[in-house]
């Protein structure tokens, strides 16, 4: 409401010939002058200065001075997150890899475990027998007698 009331008024002066008050006064004092009233005003709507600050505020309130200052800074920076990134994807890549690795590697404990009981199973005397038993090969028999150790002499 406080801005229809000045605008009424700027429009008033402006029919009278009077010159506007924004013009007379500088900058600062203007927006000092509208902030106290819209401090003072019962009006609910906040004025454009009591309002956040906008990104594209922010962004023409930069100097290109201080940018091009910074400039080899923001380079700095950006090129560490780069590197920071790509070490980071090389280190989990190379994880799967060994994860992948030590997965095959238990697979192939396990068929070496295997392939030995298997071999361990088949070279027994009592499955040899049967297996010269199932072939028909008469000329290897079983021994009756029981085996005996050698005792080799020591010479002093």
């Amino acid at each position: 409401m406080s801005e229809m009331t000045t605008n009424q008024e700027t429009m008033a002066e402006e029919a009278a010939g009077q010159p506007q008050e924004s013009a007379q006064q500088p900058a600062e004092n203007t927006g000092k002058a509208r902030l106290i009233r819209a401090f003072f005003d019962d009006d609910e709507q906040p004025s454009e200065d009591l309002k956040a600050p906008r990104w594209s505020d922010v962004l023409k309130t930069l100097d290109t001075a201080w940018l091009r200052r910074q400039l080899y800074v923001v380079l700095l920076i950006v090129v560490g997150i780069i590197i920071y990134i790509t070490n980071r994807y090389q280190a989990q890549q190379q994880i799967i890899e060994l994860e992948q690795l030590q997965n095959e590697l238990k697979d192939m404990k396990f068929r070496v475990l295997t392939r030995s009981s298997e071999l361990t199973l088949r070279t027994r005397q009592s499955q040899l027998e049967e297996q010269l038993k199932a072939l028909g090969d008469s000329t290897l028999l079983p021994s009756n007698e029981a085996p005996f150790i050698i005792e080799k002499e020591v010479d002093e």
